[in-house]
């Protein structure tokens, strides 16, 4: 019976392991770390690479837009 993973994954585009902290899994959050990357940032660097000088991540506008608005209450 193959084991399936239902919470969040991880926000790094080609990344399948389950969320762990910032959105990211354990090996991508450290991969940052070890680099001294902001994780939440590094989750915008595909596992895979780019594939051509045209291609992008995707931005999550409404996270961004609900980060400002926690920032605001703060």
């Amino acid at each position: 019976m193959p084991i399936r993973i239902t919470g969040p994954s991880c926000s790094r585009r080609g990344c399948r392991r389950p969320s762990w902290k910032d959105d990211l899994c354990s090996p991508c959050w450290r991969l940052a770390r070890l680099f001294g990357h902001d994780p939440k940032l590094f989750a915008f660097t595909p596992l895979d690479g780019y594939r051509d000088e045209r291609d992008a991540v995707e931005f999550d506008w409404d996270r961004f837009q609900r980060d400002l608005r926690g920032l605001d209450a703060a």
